[in-house]
């Protein structure tokens, strides 16, 4: 059995924040979509219209179900999230989850909003009245300890798009005091941890309108198909964590930003985990390029030999393969020039220029 636990707070008053609702929303969506956590028709309707390039669609026909998903969302007439909401919604899934032990049982826990570094293991996960209540945050650490020691869960995927910058003043809650499961009773969960950026350093907001977290973005296009490096038609932690490592940078950089993603493994299995089947990819071309501009451009490969030249007109596309790495595109009259970053043959890459 699969749950979510998903939460996205904007709605600081000192400090507010444009993505991590919207990011939240959108990792609900893409793990409905994939199937891999069902929800009720109240919850699908806290994400139906956002991240629409996301298709629910087929989900929609048979997912409706069990509420597994639980999405925690700030708006500006609640307080959610506190601590009590979220221990509240974290206890109701392990005593469902008790009830499939026999079963395998994966947990998704996913955090969008300001965070803070209190040690390398520990993020203080700022909730919506930080930083009037300076402590007003929960340690990532202590709930996957909680989730650890629950012994309900065969597999348990945390992602964290937030800050990790260090501050000394900074201590973060525990969940509240549990009694009544012994440590590890009787599963010991494969882990991933997927923090959208170093110990110590910042993470950001992308987009005109600020209304994407960069590592999000990354993060469901890498699930999407773009972390499957070896063509294998499914994503893997360790492929994830390989991906993340190596390519987020980049991909920030491309953003304007410098950010370095931070992704590991622990138990047994950790690197063993599937986290989601891939369809076939069946297009004849790997890339379309719409063009928003009246101009003579040329298409270079990644080893900087032309692709194509050609006059181009505004709304005229282009359909083109690319070779896994970084192409370019350059307007012969201004001489701009837009990186395309295409991490895998096997995914439909969109860009405007």
């Amino acid at each position: 059995m699969n749950y979510a636990i998903i939460i996205g707070i904007d709605h600081y008053e000192k400090k507010p924040l444009s993505a991590a609702v919207s990011d939240a929303k959108g990792f609900a969506r893409y793990l409905f979509s994939k199937k891999l956590v069902s929800a009720s028709a109240a919850t699908i309707e806290k994400f139906r219209g956002e991240h629409t390039e996301i298709n629910i669609d087929n989900a929609l026909i048979n997912n409706t179900a069990d509420d597994n998903l639980q999405l925690l969302i700030s708006e500006s007439t609640n307080e959610i999230a506190d601590n009590r909401d979220i221990d509240k919604v974290i206890n109701n899934i392990i005593q469902d989850a008790k009830k499939h032990r026999a079963e395998k049982n994966r947990l998704y826990f996913y955090f969008a909003g300001h965070g803070i570094g209190v040690s390398y293991e520990k993020t203080a996960l700022c909730l919506r009245l930080w930083p009037e209540w300076v402590n007003h945050c929960i340690s990532s650490a202590d709930y996957k300890s909680w989730f650890i020691n629950k012994g309900v869960f065969d597999e348990i995927l945390i992602f964290l798009d937030c800050c990790r910058e260090y501050d000394q003043n900074i201590d973060a809650k525990s969940p509240m005091p549990d009694w009544e499961t012994p440590i590890g009773d009787k599963k010991s969960p494969s882990i991933l941890i997927c923090n959208a950026t170093m110990y110590g350093k910042l993470s950001y907001e992308v987009g005109v309108d600020k209304k994407r977290g960069a590592f999000t973005s990354f993060l469901m296009d890498s699930m999407n198909g773009d972390a499957d490096l070896n063509n294998e038609g499914r994503i893997t932690s360790d492929a994830l964590k390989k991906h993340i490592n190596k390519n987020f940078e980049s991909y920030a950089n491309k953003e304007g930003k410098i950010q370095i993603g931070d992704a590991y493994t622990q138990g047994t299995n950790g690197d063993d985990i599937i986290i989601c089947e891939l369809e076939k990819f069946n297009a004849l071309h790997n890339c379309e390029i719409t063009f928003t501009r009246d101009s003579n451009v040329t298409l270079l490969a990644i080893d900087a030999t032309p692709l194509r030249i050609d006059n181009v007109k505004s709304g005229e596309k282009w359909d083109v393969n690319l070779q896994r790495g970084f192409s370019c595109i350059i307007d012969n009259v201004s001489n701009e020039v837009k990186l395309i970053e295409n991490y895998s043959i096997n995914t439909m890459t969109y860009v405007e220029f």
